[in-house]
């Protein structure tokens, strides 16, 4: 998947049942949740991803902003087709889970 501002992003996604992101920690950490989708696959569409400069995603010059990353996490939503989802994080990836707004209801 391609971001609005170019950067091609890795994801995947498996199972089925409401959706589920899950954003890895880090900065410069990479998706480590393969098991725990595993488990997770028969309650759950649970979609893995590793954020921009990360694991199997693009490295890019930034911008590294808190606002930057909740956009990349909406275009995940988007390239899934998902109206809404959960996310659910680890470390820096609660941050972003947290600080994720769907742009549908973002402001400016």
């Amino acid at each position: 998947m391609i971001t609005e501002d170019g950067v091609r992003l890795w994801a995947e996604r498996s199972g089925a049942g409401e959706p589920l992101v899950l954003c890895h920690g880090g900065p410069g950490l990479w998706d480590m949740f393969e098991d725990l989708a595993a488990l997770l696959d028969d309650r759950a569409t649970v979609i893995r991803w590793d954020q921009r400069g990360c694991g199997r995603s693009e490295r890019c010059a930034g911008p590294w902003t808190t606002d930057r990353f909740a956009a990349d996490l909406d275009a995940v939503r988007h390239h899934f087709g998902l109206d809404g989802m959960t996310p659910l994080g680890h470390s820096w990836g609660a941050q972003l889970a947290l600080s994720h707004t769907p742009s549908s209801t973002r402001s400016g």
